[in-house]
């Protein structure tokens, strides 16, 4: 059994060996049982490990997933090619990476195990090996406990999952290998269908994005680059949110990663660090949250005159809303919170419910600083209830 220090040693010399900065490449991962149910995880895992890595603060760059895509058609390689130990380091060496990632998945009955190696593009040398097994149903944690390994042996902090649902996941990654193959109508079908599971994830966004340069549609590529960085933004507040403690503006910008992020990029430092400028409580962070997503369903009516997006955004507007009542059920921002659900119910033109909330807000909250405008919805939404009545 290795010891504690050799193992310590291990890390240590392969964290030496990586601080040159070098370049890893994550490659598809062969679907061993050929359960095809499960296929969409030979790109997903190699897609959510690069993420991963990316985020896990490695020192070391990343070769993106397009990079790879676009070597794997050039060469007109298979996926199960692509782990062939002899064409994976084809593939690194064509991709100019010194570290390759790449293995295997098998699904037997309702458990599935991951298997990776770590290999030196140059030699040939495998450098370490991991492996991780769960539930299939729990897939992406089995992913999470793979990446949290990789990131600790090429010496970064894995920072903490957020949870996302498996049917969205598995969506968004359907989507994509539809979209490799050019099948761009389906694919968008696929991505709209991951983004319905899962509002906060940005994935489906980044696709439809794709999709639309597949088409040379610019209009709405401009549009979506609009509509992608609301999703950013979201994403970002959404993880702020979910952390396991809650983090300031001031805490977060003395950390030495974004002191030296300020340095090597303002553009990157701004948008990594714009959550922790939204709020300094958590429920001040929420009801930005749901802001953007008011201003996300303004941008679908508008860009694309989408309103079934655009109700599926205000519907969490007030989701949000109602998970507050417990959450936030002693801080004087609550009725913020139950404001925003109110604009957002009125938008969707729900007069029954704009009354019933107004009525709460001004029961519950007298002195609340917009009073004059709920009192002027409330007047509305008795006319329209009683021209509704007397048609």
């Amino acid at each position: 059994m290795r010891s504690y220090v050799t193992t310590v040693l291990t890390a240590c010399l392969l964290t030496f060996t990586l601080s040159a900065r070098e370049t890893i490449s994550v490659l598809y991962f062969e679907n061993t049982s050929k359960n095809t149910a499960y296929a969409w995880l030979s790109k997903g895992l190699a897609d959510m490990l690069t993420t991963d890595i990316s985020g896990g603060r490695v020192p070391l760059d990343i070769v993106e997933r397009q990079q790879l895509q676009n070597v794997l058609r050039e060469q007109e390689l298979s996926l199960t090619g692509a782990v062939d130990s002899a064409k994976a380091l084809t593939i690194g060496k064509l991709l100019a990476a010194t570290r390759l990632l790449y293995g295997s998945f098998i699904v037997t009955g309702q458990t599935i195990r991951i298997d990776a190696k770590l290999t030196d593009t140059t030699s040939g040398k495998i450098l370490r090996t991991f492996s991780a097994v769960g539930e299939t149903a729990k897939a992406l944690a089995v992913e999470h406990e793979l990446a949290s390994n990789v990131i600790t042996a090429l010496g970064g902090i894995q920072s903490g999952s957020v949870h996302r649902s498996i049917e969205a996941v598995r969506s968004y990654y359907e989507g994509l290998d539809l979209l490799d193959r050019q099948l761009i109508t389906e694919a968008q079908v696929k991505f709209r269908e991951s983004s319905a599971f899962d509002p906060y994830y940005i994935k489906p966004q980044q696709g439809i994005e794709e999709s639309y340069v597949f088409l040379k549609d610019f209009k709405s590529i401009r549009f979506q680059r609009e509509i992608l960085e609301a999703y950013d933004k979201i994403s970002r507040l959404d993880m702020r949110l979910k952390a396991p403690s809650w983090r300031s503006f001031a805490s977060a910008a003395a950390d030495p990663y974004f002191v030296k992020l300020r340095e090597r990029s303002k553009e990157q430092y701004d948008r990594e660090l714009y959550a922790y400028t939204q709020g300094e409580t958590p429920a001040q962070c929420t009801w930005n949250l749901q802001n953007v997503l008011g201003e996300l369903a303004d941008m679908y009516e508008e860009n694309f005159s989408d309103t079934n997006r655009a109700v599926l955004m205000r519907r969490e507007m007030i989701a949000v809303a109602e998970k507050s009542r417990s959450v936030f059920a002693k801080d004087p921002f609550l009725p913020e919170l139950f404001y925003q659900a109110l604009l957002a119910v009125r938008d969707m033109g729900n007069w029954q419910e704009v009354k019933k909330r107004c009525e709460e807000l001004m029961t519950r909250f007298p002195k609340y600083r917009m009073m004059w405008a709920i009192e002027d919805m409330y007047e509305q939404s008795l006319k329209e209830l009683s021209a509704a009545t007397n048609k």
